[in-house]
């Protein structure tokens, strides 16, 4: 039995001891495979570290101050564990990021320039002065399976036709994140659906790509953001982006991957 399947079930019995079978359908349909980067699993992925980048490219910049590079991850590597819709399935990416405060939250479009992605043959290289620079980390990936959080609109559309059904579900989505991410383990995420800290990201991708991400027919959002990477605080890292707070990098279906739009979530 692999993980998905043995998730899968585990999910239908929680869902089943509350709800009737139509509302267990309706949520089964919505949860979205995806990678958790932690202690165990499959595939590393490292994080802080020596920069990579491209041969030949300048260090990226914005207002003037150098980019910090956050991680690497190896798209090829993962595609050979596990399938994520609308994700790279060959090559690395390399996150880039203006993490040092003041900061970019990506709420507005003028902050594009604060974080980058790049692709190819990358190349090991020096931090420019300015730069901050984190530990090297490397975290292993495993698979899961991931819910909409409850302030995603398709957990609103699920009220609207099972009455009763959301406050249920929040109860059962925080068990579900304990359980896939136990002992306040930072959430670091590959794919699916995100861990919001606080509202759906779908507002900052529709101003980054400056159409409709949600046509009709798509209750699920498929056609909408896909989040790529989701990079929690970490102590190990020397991140913290709020507390709680965290760092999601989205892409959208079609779209070149460097046009991937950050939002930073904080409370």
């Amino acid at each position: 039995m692999d993980h998905f399947t043995a998730q899968r079930q585990r999910l239908r019995s929680m869902f089943g001891v509350f709800f009737a079978p139509e509302v267990i359908a309706a949520l089964l349909a919505l949860v979205r495979p995806a990678v958790r980067l932690g202690p165990d699993g499959e595939t590393a992925v490292r994080f802080g570290g020596t920069p990579l980048l491209p041969a030949g490219a300048p260090w990226p910049t914005w207002n003037g101050r150098p980019l910090d590079y956050l991680c690497t991850v190896d798209f090829t590597r993962l595609a050979a564990m596990v399938t994520l819709p609308g994700l790279p399935t060959e090559g690395r990416v390399a996150f880039y990021y203006a993490s040092a405060t003041p900061r970019p939250w990506g709420d507005e479009p003028d902050q594009r320039d604060g974080w980058r992605l790049f692709s190819g043959d990358l190349k090991e290289t020096e931090p420019p002065e300015g730069a901050v620079t984190y530990p090297p980390c490397t975290l292993h990936a495993a698979p899961l399976l991931s819910l909409p959080a409850p302030q995603e609109p398709v957990l609103r559309q699920l009220e609207n036709t099972y009455s009763g059904t959301l406050p249920v579900y929040e109860q059962l989505y925080a068990a579900w994140m304990q359980h896939i991410w136990p002992d306040d383990t930072p959430v670091h995420q590959i794919g699916g659906w995100p861990a919001l800290v606080q509202r759906p990201l779908g507002s900052g991708c529709r101003r980054a790509f400056g159409q409709d991400l949600d046509p009709p027919g798509s209750e699920d959002g498929a056609h909408g953001c896909n989040l790529l990477l989701q990079l929690d605080s970490d102590p190990r890292l020397d991140w913290y982006w709020g507390d709680p707070g965290r760092v999601y990098f989205c892409t959208h279906q079609g779209q070149p991957l460097y046009h991937a739009w950050l939002t930073l979530q904080a409370t």
